[in-house]
């Protein structure tokens, strides 16, 4: 949990528009919205009001050889309207 804590203390979110007709290209808008002051105690609490989805994935390597493996690398995700309860400050930066 210390780790968990560590690692999700702080967070910036910046939102981007993408180009999908030609190569990928992103612009980043504003504002940053920054997180700060999160513990395990403020994700299961978003996990129990149903706030937090969880997306589970596999990253596969070397598909097409004798080596291939597969990693579990499920995530999960919340919509950013309900990242205020995961923070303990949570708001816009404009940069």
């Amino acid at each position: 949990m210390i780790g968990w804590n560590k690692k999700h203390a702080q967070a910036a979110y910046v939102p981007y528009e993408s180009e999908k007709e030609k190569a990928p290209a992103y612009r980043y808008l504003s504002p940053t919205l920054m997180g700060e002051g999160t513990d395990l105690n403020h994700y299961l609490a978003e996990l129990c009001a149903g706030r937090v989805i969880f997306d589970p994935g596999s990253k596969v390597m070397h598909a097409s050889t004798d080596q291939s493996s597969v990693k579990a690398r499920s995530q999960f995700r919340m919509s950013v309207k309900h990242l205020t309860g995961l923070y303990q400050k949570f708001g816009p930066v404009a940069y």
